[in-house]
């Protein structure tokens, strides 16, 4: 559909889990099918792991603010003002 770039083969990407394929996307959970992964590759439950989602605006509409993330450090902060008015 046109919410999915060529990169991505399902919802989004785990970067550092190539072969992962994210099955379901909401706005604060994932689900992600890692049976492509060898065991030793695969994240263990209660892992956090980095997902760029192709799509994000239920998310964006949720939150206030959005940080812009470099070398996982916040960087900049930017405003939402279209928060919440969704009618």
């Amino acid at each position: 559909g046109p919410d999915r770039p060529p990169w991505a083969g399902g919802h989004g990407i785990l970067p550092d889990h190539p072969g992962a394929v994210v099955t379901g996307l909401w706005e604060h959970h994932a689900v992600v099918d890692v049976s492509a992964l060898a065991q030793a590759e695969r994240p263990r439950l209660g892992d956090q792991v980095a997902l760029v989602p192709n799509h994000v605006c239920t998310a964006v509409n949720l939150a206030r603010w959005l940080h812009a993330v470099e070398a996982n450090r916040v960087v900049e902060r930017w405003p939402v003002p279209a928060r919440g008015a969704n009618r």
